[in-house]
């Protein structure tokens, strides 16, 4: 990582000496701001002003960033009111370090802004709200120990990226990292998953197969969305927490772990435990340490950051030539709600860089990607009318593309009617086939409610039981899927 230092001053030399040469880490001092702008490049990680040697270092600082939007910034100066160091934390300064200097203790300040820096750069956390230099200050202070951690917040706002970021600074760094979405798979899935199986033990198990938590031996086991595990895997998850036994599906001999346990969760699991749905016991085991990542509508400051990020990424993958945004454009993102988070702000982005015609991304092209859903009229797909829960707008996008698939059933076989083809009838997922006795009514005459009994059933089939491909077929969210599969008996 590449550091600047704008200073003429001895004891910041001296302090920075003994910090450097840091692994991974190429330090760069220049003597005037043109020389600061000159040395910066997209990967240059932070930089440090001397407010002695350049007094408008907040311009200069924006200056930076508009090439290195992530760049931290530093810097050293007289005593300040808190006011004063409030008001230039919102023109771009990130840490002030107050005159006199002594160099241990400069040092010791530097060396643990270092620290906080390499976190975020090498993890990929993108920020500087107040909330995410918080996370950062508490990962750097969990994540060398042994205690599990609770990771809550909004699907999207990236469990995932804080999870590998604390194996990264924990004493396991060099074990394994194994991550699995509870959410997404069946219990006899997930079971076998986590614990493994024997030979045998059920069909289709053909040998022996190591599970994650013994293949997380030594290392870091991340658990998101654990707030979804059924009863009894909770009560086999506890037991792996309070012994460090792993017993395989089919096994008859416990297998000892030492494995760090993270999990993850959107919901408020302390409601869960008070409504009798997550085990009190296991969600004090699971929270020893409890994190929260805010929604991305809390951290606005912190979108134009993503977005130049995303842009970049989108820029390399796709080839294309897009630099940036118009302003209009920004302004129009940092409006939005964000309901899908950082997860709905890097697939925007994404579309967004492609569709691009020009190097900027423009307003009218963000507005065409980011209209509001309407109330009425519009495509049969996106029936969705604001003021609606997002429940209720699923249930309603569900039964819009069923009725829509109906409809094209229809048509082709009207279309082999008119051919001239034999007695078929019309089956929603299955194509046509041909009619039998004892075949179910046709799909004109099905209820809604068979219809999406049928899609749910047909989805979980063509996934291999694997609930998040199937919600993602269906385009509706996991949590929708899982109340309409027990509502329909198909668990």
């Amino acid at each position: 990582m590449h550091y600047l230092v704008l200073s003429l001053d001895a004891t910041i030399r001296q302090a920075l000496s003994g910090l450097f040469p840091r692994d991974g880490w190429r330090l760069e001092v220049v003597d005037d701001p043109v020389g600061v702008v000159e040395a910066l490049t997209e990967t240059s990680a932070g930089v440090l002003v001397d407010e002695g040697i350049e007094p408008a270092y907040t311009a200069l600082i924006k200056r930076l960033r508009k090439t290195a939007p992530a760049l931290d910034a530093t810097v050293v100066g007289g005593p300040k009111s808190d006011t004063v160091k409030l008001g230039e934390r919102a023109e771009g300064v990130d840490f002030y370090i107050e005159r006199p200097l002594d160099a241990s203790a400069l040092r010791a300040s530097l060396n643990h802004r270092f620290d906080l820096i390499a976190l975020k750069f090498r993890a990929g956390i993108v920020g500087r709200a107040p909330a995410i230099e918080e996370l950062l200050e508490s990962i750097l202070l969990v994540a060398p120990t042994e205690v599990p951690i609770l990771i809550q917040g909004e699907s999207g706002t990236g469990k995932d990226v804080v999870a590998r970021a604390i194996h990264q600074a924990s004493r396991r760094r060099e074990g394994p990292f194994e991550a699995i979405n509870c959410g997404s798979l069946a219990e006899g899935v997930l079971e076998s998953e986590l614990f493994g199986h024997e030979k045998g033990a059920f069909t289709g198990a053909v040998a022996r197969r190591a599970g994650m938590f013994e293949r997380a031996d030594h290392g870091t086991m991340f658990l998101d969305e654990v707030g979804e595990t059924s009863p009894n895997m909770q009560v086999r998850l506890l037991r792996v927490l309070e012994s460090g036994d792993v017993l395989r599906v089919g096994g008859v001999t416990p297998l000892k772990v030492d494995v760090r346990v993270i999990a993850a969760t959107n919901r408020n699991l302390a409601e869960a435990v008070r409504a009798g749905s997550f085990r009190q016991d296991l969600y004090y085991r699971l929270k020893g340490v409890s994190l929260y990542l805010p929604p991305l509508r809390e951290r606005r400051e912190d979108i134009p950051m993503l977005v130049q990020r995303f842009i970049s990424q989108a820029d390399r993958a796709h080839q294309k030539s897009v630099r940036g945004g118009e302003a209009d454009a920004m302004r129009r993102l940092m409006e939005h709600a964000w309901p899908g988070n950082i997860r709905e702000l890097k697939n925007l982005v994404e579309t967004l860089v492609v569709l691009s015609p020009g190097p900027r991304i423009t307003r009218a092209l963000v507005d065409a990607h980011l209209a509001e859903p309407a109330s009425g009229g519009g495509s049969p797909l996106l029936p969705v009318a604001l003021g609606r829960s997002r429940e209720d707008a699923e249930r309603e996008m569900l039964y819009a593309s069923i009725l829509a698939l109906h409809r094209d059933v229809r048509e082709i076989l009207h279309l082999v009617r008119e051919g001239g083809g034999g007695p078929v009838s019309a089956h929603p997922f299955g194509g046509l086939r041909e009619v039998h006795a004892d075949a179910q009514p046709p799909a004109s005459t099905l209820s809604l409610d068979h219809l999406e009994r049928t899609a749910i059933k047909e989805a979980l089939n063509r996934a291999g039981g694997n609930r998040r491909r199937a919600a993602d077929s269906l385009g509706i969210s996991e949590r929708t899927l899982y109340r309409k599969i027990k509502e329909y008996g198909l668990a």
